[in-house]
């Protein structure tokens, strides 16, 4: 019922993506007025139409080759009948309750990607190729799903949509198709017809459209040419053709097969091709098993070669990827005959509901004590999953025999988050529970059953009352532990925190009335172990009601499928490569009504690490948007930029990047970070020596900066020499010293990094201090404590902890008080161009380097660090580890090295595609 009263609200407030308060109440009180309405909450009506109506959206970017665009789509809009996309707006706006912004911003998007395409109904020879840039979980499959439909309405006769590398994916990519695009559903029939009981999503709202589809979202139900021959289709039918197919080599052959016997000319080059259909074929999940990971000389993958293939049976063909995680597909090689996306490359923000790595990890981890404005805080880092799930276990170890305390904790959150949301009245939703520990099947049905036999216990035990198992439910939803927040304390937070306003859902509840729903909560939860030898499937479709489901699983669980009502997650699948990492991250994404709820049970080293792709990934998109506003730019000088970003060598498997043989890096607009430092006596000894020497032959005019020391105006060759002095790794490639010296020497000709700024860093207080002679004058200079990363370090390497040695504000220290007040600035105004939440409390320090500091005055940081937190002995003498802030350049100065050096040295990681691809055929 109150669902019908928001439709009715909606329609009369009219298209607009801005209303007041009073605007809402008057309309409500209207609606409450009729006899159906009045037992509606007038609260709860206000609180939802408000919520839909604060979204909002920023405007796409795109970066394209002009002299390939050819603009068509105003000159034939008029002429086309939108049948297929105004049902599928009425169905978001209506069924799924899309905000006004949010559809009308999808609206554009889609007119320009079709518009980057071609006119489907010209009669030229044409291939276009583009990509579309989202974040995971934000909805791309909305968005193809609308060009989709305005694709059929314009004349494109077969689009072909790839999804995924497994079967579930691919039905869950069906069954989206099955109520966006052909309103029925295509388990019962796979092409079009008057049976309303079939009808679905779109079907309901009206019948204008018709389209058939080769593919079903039956788990079995991918192309097979016998079930295509068998729906009696006439290929040449005027009505749109559609196939949901697995990027699978047996799937792809017969699919190729089947539309090679489809040829109707030989063109003068001898290539037997398709005239009378234009081809839209729509790549999820693009830098997924599409990347043509082989060297040059040798054929391409199977799955690459055959997606090639069937392009090249088509005279008009439109090829648009859709990915989170670009980084792969950036590294293509740009032959023609590739899928290298030459025409566009757009980046789709989010909208402001959207619950991402940003709000959920930021720029480094909260600690347990700390409170931010930004992040939610609903990270749960764990410490007991050692000898639960060791790192790097092997598939023969031995099983564990019971689960650590983190993960019945996991399970007890889950079970007080469904009974929560039925509290707030969510009776009818979805709700999910990800556990991704490991790769191995047989480790995931063993867990899988050790989870059931701990919530089995459970659930008897509130079934049964009893006093102990109640008395945990309690302690879990109310009181704070180490490394735990309770319910109270989490929804507090983020209802006196900014976030709030993203969700006005959120509340806090006493226990008495949790209580009274968790038998409820706990009766309706299932636990599946979700993989490719299990015959577990995750079904939500067929539960209307709602299946709540503790889901164990492993590569199945982490791309593109999308968990519904994801709301605790404990993951501990380690990774390094970062558009993997990322991909795994299920929890990110829409969370109405229940963000506050969620949980994630990870590691503090994944905690890290998630931040730091988190970074790199707003880096690369600020990169993008940058790019956008620059007349002129193409997606292949974005290519170029992104393989100058010293942080895109952690950014993908070794094998996705063997175009890139030579890397050419700039550290202009950077902050560079010494991170990894040698524990050898001898090196410490020399680094802290040469230090010395450095700052006592600076001059005697310098600055004290809250217990720090600063010299302005010092020669770059006095820094070159102090570099060039200083032993690091061998395999810091990225910010060797040497490098740094190449690329200053390679700047100074264009009269830039000319000025330098020189700061020795001195902790007020330290309990660790070494002398430095500063002015001929002997002087404590504090050392500061930065633990040890365990996991990257040992016994030669000292790896700091978070991958930084500055604190956040230390990069600022040189800039007078207008310069800060005027980058304070200019950070406002950018999180609210970006819809960002909160008050900044220190500069954006892209900003700072970009557009405050002086192309010719970078910033040297010096540090001495504490032996201490690298397991020294007493006694030890300091580390010297540094930072570089390098201002924003006028000019292109590059310093280039050999990217699989780089990379296969260090990391050793390539994806071997065929290990994930289930051979369901």
């Amino acid at each position: 019922m109150i669902e019908q009263a928001i439709r009715i609200i909606r329609v009369l407030l009219g298209n607009t993506t801005s209303v007041s308060r009073e605007q809402i109440e008057e309309r409500v009180t209207q609606v409450l007025q009729m006899s159906d309405f009045q037992d509606c909450d007038r609260k709860q009506l206000i609180r939802e139409i408000e919520s839909i109506y604060s979204v909002r959206v920023e405007d796409y970017r795109i970066i394209e080759r002009e002299e390939r665009r050819l603009p068509w789509l105003n000159e034939k809009r008029g002429v086309i009948n939108w049948d297929f996309w105004s049902r599928y707006r009425a169905y978001l706006q209506d069924e799924k309750n899309f905000a006004p912004d949010t559809l009308n911003k999808l609206d554009r998007l889609t007119d320009r990607i079709l518009d980057g395409l071609f006119d489907p109904t010209a009669n030229i020879q044409i291939d276009k190729k583009g990509l579309v840039v989202g974040q995971v979980q934000s909805g791309k499959t909305s968005n193809y799903t609308g060009l989709i439909c305005k694709a059929a309405d314009a004349g494109f006769k077969l689009i072909i949509v790839l999804a995924g590398i497994h079967n579930n994916l691919r039905s869950q990519t069906q069954l989206r198709l099955d109520e966006g695009f052909l309103g029925f559903d295509t388990q019962h029939t796979r092409a079009f017809n008057l049976n309303n009981n079939i009808r679905i999503g779109v079907g309901k709202i009206n019948k204008s459209g018709t389209a058939h589809s080769l593919t079903s979202s039956l788990g079995n139900g991918d192309f097979t040419q016998g079930a295509a021959n068998a729906l009696g289709l006439n290929f040449d039918t005027n009505e749109p053709i559609v196939a949901v197919v697995k990027k699978n080599p047996h799937v792809l052959r017969r699919l190729h097969q089947w539309l090679s016997s489809k040829v109707n000319l030989v063109d003068a080059d001898g290539r037997r091709i398709i005239t009378n259909k234009s081809l839209l074929l729509i790549d999820d999940e693009a830098d997924n098993a599409s990347i043509n990971t082989n060297k040059p000389e040798w054929e391409p993958t199977r799955i690459n070669g055959q997606i090639r293939d069937i392009l090249g049976l088509f005279r008009k063909s439109g090829y648009v990827g859709y990915t989170a995680t670009p980084f792969a597909n950036i590294f293509i090689p740009l032959e023609e005959d590739n899928l290298f996306p030459r025409d566009f490359i757009i980046n789709i923000p989010a909208p402001s509901n959207y619950v991402g790595p940003e709000k959920i990890f930021g720029f480094q981890p909260v600690e347990d004590e700390d409170e931010s404005n930004t992040v939610y805080p609903i990270i749960n880092r764990i410490e007991d999953h050692q000898s639960f799930v060791p790192d790097k276990h092997k598939q023969l170890d031995q099983l564990p025999s019971s689960i650590p305390d983190s993960l019945k904790r996991a399970i007890r959150c889950f079970i007080l988050t469904c009974a929560v949301r039925r509290l707030r009245g969510q009776t009818t939703v979805h709700n999910s529970m990800l556990i991704h520990v490991s790769r191995f099947q047989l480790w995931q049905d063993h867990i899988a059953d050790l989870v059931q036999n701990q919530f089995d216990l459970y659930r008897r035990g509130i079934d049964q009352n009893d006093r102990d198992t109640l008395e945990e439910f309690r302690a879990t939803f109310e009181d704070d532990q180490p490394s735990y927040k309770s319910y109270i304390t989490v929804s507090n937070q983020i209802l006196n925190s900014p976030l709030a306003t993203t969700d006005l859902q959120i509340q806090v509840h006493l226990w008495e009335d949790v209580l009274a729903h968790l038998n409820d909560a706990a009766s309706r939860i299932e636990v599946k172990a979700i993989h490719g030898g299990s015959r577990e499937a995750l079904n939500y479709y067929d539960h209307r009601d709602g299946l709540s489901v503790i889901a164990v699983g492993g590569n199945k669980l982490s791309r593109g499928l999308t968990l519904e009502g994801l709301s605790v997650s404990y993951y501990l699948r380690s990774s390094k490569m970062y558009d993997t990492l990322m991909q795994m991250g299920r929890w990110f994404g829409y969370r109405p009504g229940y963000v506050d709820l969620c949980r994630l049970f990870t590691s503090r080293e994944l905690n890290e690490w998630f931040c730091h792709i988190t970074h790199a990934t707003e880096e690369l998109r600020e990169e993008f948007d940058y790019m956008a506003d620059v007349a002129g730019s193409t997606p292949e000088q974005y290519a170029l930029k992104v393989r100058t970003h010293p942080g895109v060598l952690q950014i993908s498997a070794t094998n996705k990047l063997r175009s890139a043989v030579m890397v050419h890096v700039t550290w202009a607009g950077r902050l560079v970070e010494s991170y990894e430092l040698k524990k050898e006596q001898s090196i410490i000894d020399h680094n802290l020596d040469s230090t010395n020497t450095f700052i006592s032959g600076l001059s005697d005019s310098y600055s004290t900066i809250n217990n720090n020391f600063v010299w302005y105006d010092r020669s770059a060759n006095e820094v070159i020499d102090y570099l060039n002095g200083i032993r690091t790794p061998e395999n810091l490639k990225a910010y060797d010293p040497q490098n740094l010296i190449r690329f200053i020497n390679a700047q100074l000709p264009n009269g830039e990094l000319t000025s330098w700024r020189v700061a020795l860093m001195s902790k007020r207080n330290s309990s660790y201090t070494s002398v430095f002679q500063i002015n001929s004058n002997p002087i404590d200079i504090g050392c500061f404590m930065r633990r040890e990363d365990e996991n990257n370090s040992d016994s030669n390497i000292y790896y700091l902890r978070k991958s930084h040695i500055i604190s956040p504000k230390d990069e600022f220290i040189d800039l007078t008080s207008e310069e800060y007040t005027r980058a304070m600035e200019l950070t406002a105004e950018d999180r609210a161009k970006k819809n960002k939440e909160g008050t900044p409390s220190y500069p954006n320090g892209e900003i700072v380097r970009n557009k405050i500091r002086d192309p010719k005055k970078p910033l040297l940081l010096i540090y001495l660090l504490d032996p201490a937190g690298a397991g020294m002995p007493t006694g030890s003498n300091p580390f010297v580890g540094y930072a570089i802030s390098f201002p924003g350049s006028d000019f292109s100065a590059y310093v280039a090295y050999a990217v699989n050096e780089q990379l296969l040295d260090r990391f050793n990681m390539e994806e071997n595609v065929d290990d994930f691809i289930d051979d369901e055929n």
